[in-house]
């Protein structure tokens, strides 16, 4: 396989890179014993296989349709190198894949799977109290209902951007700027074309902008506010029928309380401006709940999230529909992902009531079991039908296993008993009542090197 040709070379590489680079170190280190290391070099990977059988994950299959069964896989390596705190610098290649995907013998024109870089990025401090960052970087706000990183993906979620950090007494501000072009689709890979500055989303980012201000401000020991905006320029352009640049605005503010036993999270959203249609929108996402833990094992909680949308099978010049365009939208909607965005239950939009109960039975193993009552707010008809707001219930089940320091298992069960609604949003009428997914994987996450000089 590709990636495991790559991953061979990279592991000898490294190993000549250890043994070449050792004498040199400890040289470094004997003459700056008595001084602090400047100097700081970590050098890791990580190895992911996931098998999956899918009978109804992502939407309702039809009866007689058959299941599917893979095997994925994520192959990363990240190197953070370190200078004082003046200067950090990260470079992390991936692979995905999928077992048998790519051929046996690889050919000389490889059309496969191929290396690319997850993060590439360089941060320096300008000052005890501001950092910049430049490059593909993962952001992360939160708990991830807005930007996440979507790690559940093999492949995950990074931006290409700029960015500023400021922190002094547990106040923080991070700041985001991004300008998106795309040669591919509209200037035929041309990356020397003179003139045009169209964007086309075709297998690249959303987004022609982004410009988005996060601040976190404590409230107590226990207790913290945030506030996030966000600004897109949204932009899908052709050759034959250029298309302009329409801004979306995202305000949202929230609450985390974490005690020793009660836990809270609320959370508001509201988004305004022009969606990539053109159509002047005006959605929210509310949020809310609590967490219990009775003993050092147990941690019970409840919630319901609240996402606008339009009414289905009536006309309606204004979007309703909340998009949260880059959260990680995994952890929260069902493990089945049948509302991975706003768009994916035809505009309708969701209420998600939850039960979640966690037990840690000892260091290294973990058991969680999740029940969401789906609906939606809003009204549902077809040509000569209206029906019920009821979207089904969703079960999931999981575990974890710390295998050693390095290696660690997951795995869970999930089934959906879905309706007659649910099978129409998703377009699959003839749907089975009982879908079900299983999943299992093992996370390896070894470091290779580490070093100080």
């Amino acid at each position: 396989m590709l990636y495991t040709k790559y991953l061979n070379r990279i592991l000898t590489l490294s190993i000549i890179f250890n043994f070449s680079l050792f004498p040199l170190l400890s040289r470094a280190q004997k003459n700056q014993q008595n001084q602090e290391p400047e100097n700081s070099f970590i050098f890791s990977g990580q190895l992911r296989p996931r098998l999956e059988f899918r009978d109804g994950n992502f939407q309702p299959l039809a009866k007689g349709q058959d299941p599917a069964a893979l095997i994925s896989e994520r192959i990363r390596f990240k190197m953070d190198y370190h200078y004082k705190d003046l200067l950090t610098v990260r470079l992390s290649p991936q692979t995905v894949g999928v077992w048998g995907q790519e051929a046996m013998v690889q050919g000389a024109e490889n059309s496969g799977n191929k290396i690319a870089f997850f993060e590439a990025w360089s941060q320096l401090k300008l000052s005890p109290n501001w950092d910049v960052r430049l490059g593909r970087q993962v952001i992360s706000l939160d708990d991830e209902r807005m930007f996440g990183e979507l790690d559940w993906a093999q492949g995950a979620r990074a931006h290409d951007a700029l960015s500023f950090f400021f922190h002094k007494n547990n106040y923080e501000v991070k700041s985001f700027f991004a300008y998106n072009q795309n040669y591919k689709t509209n200037y035929a890979d041309n990356l020397n074309n003179p003139t045009g500055n169209l964007y086309n989303t075709n297998d690249a980012f959303p987004y022609k902008w982004m410009q988005t201000v996060w601040a976190g401000l404590p409230v107590s020991k226990t207790s913290k506010l945030t506030f996030l905006f966000t600004n897109l320029g949204l932009q899908n352009a052709i050759p034959q029928s250029p298309s302009g640049t329409y801004f979306s605005q995202t305000y949202g503010a929230n609450l985390f309380h974490t005690g020793e036993r009660w836990g809270v999270n609320i959370s508001a959203y509201y988004q305004g401006g022009k969606n990539i249609a053109n159509t002047n929108t005006s959605a929210y996402l509310l949020a809310a709940n609590v967490s219990y833990k009775p003993d050092t094992k147990w941690n019970v909680g409840i919630g319901s999230d609240w996402l606008s949308g339009n009414d289905v099978g009536t006309p309606s010049s204004k979007n309703n529909v909340f998009n949260p365009y880059f959260q990680t939208g995994h952890k929260f909607y069902g493990s089945m992902d049948y509302f991975a965005n706003g768009s994916s239950i035809k505009g309708a939009g969701l209420t998600d009531s939850y039960l979640k109960v966690n037990y840690n039975a000892n260091e290294k193993l973990s058991l969680n079991v999740a029940i969401h009552q789906f609906t939606t707010p809003n009204d549902i008809r077809d040509v000569n039908r209206e029906y019920n707001q009821n979207l089904g219930q969703e079960t999931d089940l999981g575990f974890g296993y710390k295998v050693n320091k390095f290696v660690s298992m997951t795995g869970g069960y999930s089934f959906y008993l879905t309706n007659t609604s649910l099978r129409f949003l998703k377009g699959t009428v003839g749907g089975r009542n009982y879908q079900q997914w299983a999943w299992f994987s093992i996370n390896v996450t070894p470091t290779f090197f580490k070093a100080k000089w």
